[in-house]
């Protein structure tokens, strides 16, 4: 099952990036995402009895994976404007071999094994096969690439970097704790750039489903 919900997951996670920023500014879709995930995160915290540590490991941990997810989930929604999801998927799928690498180096470890290194490139290579027969890019792809890139590297980051601090941390806290890091770069960055609210056009709207 855990198999399973990966693939559905990261198959129609870009997808819904472009989704989310559309018609609205990217930086509202990120950020009202988040937001909502740190309501939903506590709902479920609370209805499975699950405790956020704080003491200091714990403190490191949410430091690191909410860095690592501002600036992966910042570029991939930026990316998101300037190349396709299948793209987007593509790039992204580049994340367990960056991270295998880094871990070799970081954390001293044989992560990239001969068998691992086959398996990812046959699972990227499908990825490809699927996702980019008739997708075209355009001409300003090159920052999409270009974010898409930087976006695997800080996931791969601060994946290891969890990983390297080691805190007896459960997954559903470590979630929590780095979105409600997230979220306030997230209004930072999205008031210091003055991307505006999006609007609600009422007369269209009363036009398609009435005064009521």
């Amino acid at each position: 099952m855990a198999y399973i919900g990966i693939i559905l997951i990261w198959s129609t996670t870009p997808l819904a990036i472009q989704w989310s920023g559309d018609g609205v500014g990217y930086l509202f879709g990120i950020t009202s995402r988040m937001i909502l995930g740190v309501m939903v995160g506590l709902m479920l915290a609370g209805l499975f009895k699950v405790r956020l540590p704080w003491h200091t490991e714990a403190r490191r941990t949410y430091l690191a994976a909410g860095l690592g997810l501002f600036f992966a989930m910042t570029s991939v929604y930026w990316s998101s404007q300037f190349i396709p999801s299948g793209w987007m998927s593509v790039l992204f799928g580049l994340a367990p071999i960056v991270t295998g690498l880094i871990a070799t180096v970081w954390l001293t470890e044989q992560a990239l094994t001969g068998a691992r290194i086959v398996g990812m490139l046959l699972g990227l290579a499908g990825l490809a096969v699927m996702s980019l027969g008739s997708q075209q890019l355009g001409p300003q792809a090159a920052y999409g690439i270009f974010g898409m890139v930087f976006s695997v590297i800080a996931y791969s980051v601060s994946a290891v970097a969890v990983k390297r601090i080691g805190a007896d941390v459960p997954a559903l806290a470590t979630t929590i704790g780095a979105l409600v890091v997230t979220v306030p770069l997230l209004m930072i960055v999205y008031i210091v750039t003055g991307e505006p609210l999006p609007s609600i056009d009422i007369h269209n709207h009363q036009q398609r489903y009435g005064d009521h």
